[in-house]
């Protein structure tokens, strides 16, 4: 190319993404270090201040005077899905996410060098801390997990200072615009911690809202969802899978590992009337009701899966070798299978609305219908919720706080 041509510019072009693996030498990855930088051994934040959530904290940076272009930290997480961090000098057209997708990083970018999503490295869903870098230079953005260089992206950033807008801001473990504008999918609530944590060039930093995490981490945590007294979550039937239609028929599956108190565990119904059919933990037995009268009940056994058997007639619970059925009212109105008819039909996990509940307990497992449910899509839910984890002892989960 000629001196007098024009550069080989972007417009009207698809992008040429240059996505290099690391180096490498007989097949093995050439290890970089990463430097500890640093400034404080502040506590452990929790990333996620539940649905809906404000951030964390956010901090602002003067672009013109930032010097050092990387930022490090820790992070610990059985969550396999969320997002680590956001920045941005323009949510319209200049931001950044550094997130989880499936339990490994996954970068989505938005800029006028480019636009795309990307995912590299191991898996980081093992309640494991791990070291990660974010660097930018020149025109590259590279991540680094663990001392390895996992993801460069060439030619997707320009200098940070010739920005348009100087200004730019970080948020942790949430976005600061609406998840639909992300370039794919991603929920955004992160149940996980982050400590050791060096953002940017500290000279450049403007400002810096204080911390308002609900959870500590200095907890021993082990996967599941946990339920403080009180909690709740509720999901829309239309949202879960389905009854199998001929003979009628719907499984729920759930398997606990810590329990104490007393309160609902689950219910089927509808907002008013939430416990059609409900499920509850009282003097370490489960207990089954139904509004057609008396219920019955098992002993509770930790780390063996509770199966509900509904179908047109009765319910089976069953516990191992353990198993009692519930004879349930003629079909009607009111019956059971008219909850799946109308759009007002839930599933309420822990409290109901209103309830005085002292139930506390970690779910190990929920499925409907054998496949796992999610309460991060759950219709709605209570912030406290620990929805990817639970203390290893029942006492240990009382302090959300730090």
């Amino acid at each position: 190319m000629e001196s007098g041509d024009p550069p080989a510019t972007w417009h009207g072009l698809p992008l040429l993404l240059l996505l290099l693996l690391p180096p490498s030498h007989e097949g093995r990855a050439v290890r970089h270090t990463l430097p500890r930088q640093r400034t404080q051994d502040r506590p452990a934040l929790h990333l996620s201040n539940g649905p809906g959530q404000e951030p964390v904290t956010i901090m602002t940076f003067n672009l013109t005077k930032i010097i050092k272009t990387s930022s490090s930290f820790e992070f610990r997480t059985w969550d396999p899905e969320g997002v680590i961090f956001y920045g941005d000098t323009n949510p319209e057209d200049d931001w950044f996410v550094l997130g989880l997708q499936d339990g490994r990083p996954e970068i989505q970018l938005h800029n006028h060098w480019a636009q795309l999503t990307v995912g590299a490295g191991p898996r980081l869903d093992d309640g494991r801390w791990h070291q990660m870098e974010v660097k930018i230079l020149g025109d590259s953005v590279m991540l680094g997990v663990d001392g390895e260089e996992v993801l460069h992206l060439r030619q997707v950033s320009g200098p940070l200072a010739g920005k348009p807008q100087p200004i730019m801001r970080s948020a942790l473990g949430v976005l600061l615009f609406p998840a639909s504008k992300l370039r794919l999918p991603l929920v955004p609530t992160l149940d996980g911690c982050l400590h050791r944590d060096d953002w940017l060039d500290q000279q450049a930093q403007t400002s810096a809202s204080v911390p308002t995490s609900l959870r500590s981490c200095a907890v021993e945590s082990q996967p599941g969802i946990f339920f403080l007294p009180g909690t709740g979550a509720e999901f829309s039937l239309q949202d879960i899978p389905w009854p199998h239609e001929e003979p009628w028929a719907f499984s729920l599956d759930l398997r606990l590992q810590l329990a104490a108190g007393s309160g609902h565990l689950l219910a089927l119904g509808s907002p008013e009337n939430p416990s059609w059919l409900s499920l509850q933990l009282q003097d370490q037995k489960v207990v089954l009701s139904s509004v057609s009268g008396p219920g019955l009940d098992l002993p509770l056994v930790l780390g063996i899966t509770l199966q509900l058997k509904l179908t047109v007639s009765r319910v089976v619970l069953s516990q191992g070798t353990k198993k009692e059925i519930l004879a349930l009212p003629p079909m009607g109105p009111g019956s059971l299978l008219n909850l799946w008819a109308q759009t007002q039909g839930r599933l309420f996990l822990g409290a109901l609305p209103g309830e005085a509940s002292s139930a506390s307990f970690c779910l190990d497992g929920l499925w409907a219908q054998g496949q796992r449910l999610d309460v991060d899509r759950a219709l709605s839910r209570s912030q406290d919720i620990w929805t990817h984890s639970c203390p290893q002892s029942p006492g240990n989960g009382t302090d959300t706080t730090h």
